[in-house]
């Protein structure tokens, strides 16, 4: 399993989601709510497949563990997953340590973007930090959101060199697009 997809599964732990709730932030990301096709189904129950594998290998690896309350299953990040996400965020996402503030906007702000393979560990860290601002993942670099993106951001992907590789759009009106 990879560093990233690890790392990203292990941080949805850290948010108390009920099993329901989990799922929908893990594979919601690709396929948004929006959309019900049946292809788009087919898509869902590979990630389905892909989501319970993961979900194995955690376990099976002791990064988490299943907690069964009432009707509900929970599922916990263990001390050692908790240590391997540490580890992780060091490792991969070393770039800029800033939380940047979360704050909603009137429309919706589509991030389109087009980074090198060997600003790789860059486009991580974009990735990362565009899930930190609650974006949803359109295609791997087609992220939509309904937060603003901070100056602080923004400044960001400036001194990071990524400006050249971004573009930016501003929608305010959602045409075909739903909640």
């Amino acid at each position: 399993m990879s560093g990233r997809t690890t790392a990203a599964l292990l941080s949805i732990f850290i948010g108390g989601f009920d099993y329901k709730g989990m799922k929908r932030k893990a594979f919601y990301p690709t396929l948004p709510s929006f959309s019900n096709r049946k292809e788009n189904r087919q898509i869902l129950e590979k990630q389905k497949h892909h989501f319970h594998s993961l979900l194995y290998q955690l376990k099976k690896q002791g990064f988490i563990q299943k907690k069964q309350e009432q009707n509900k299953t929970h599922w916990l990040i263990t001390a050692l997953g908790k240590k391997h996400l540490e580890n992780l965020n060091n490792q991969l996402f070393s770039l800029t340590k800033t939380i940047y503030k979360r704050e909603k906007d009137d429309g919706f702000n589509v991030i389109v973007f087009d980074i090198p393979e060997e600003k790789r560990y860059k486009r991580d860290w974009l990735r990362r930090n565009l899930l930190m601002l609650d974006f949803t993942m359109l295609q791997k670099s087609v992220w939509l959101g309904r937060n603003k993106l901070p100056e602080e951001f923004l400044k960001d992907l400036n001194d990071l060199e990524l400006m050249n590789f971004i573009h930016i759009f501003k929608v305010s009106k959602s045409g075909t697009l739903k909640e």
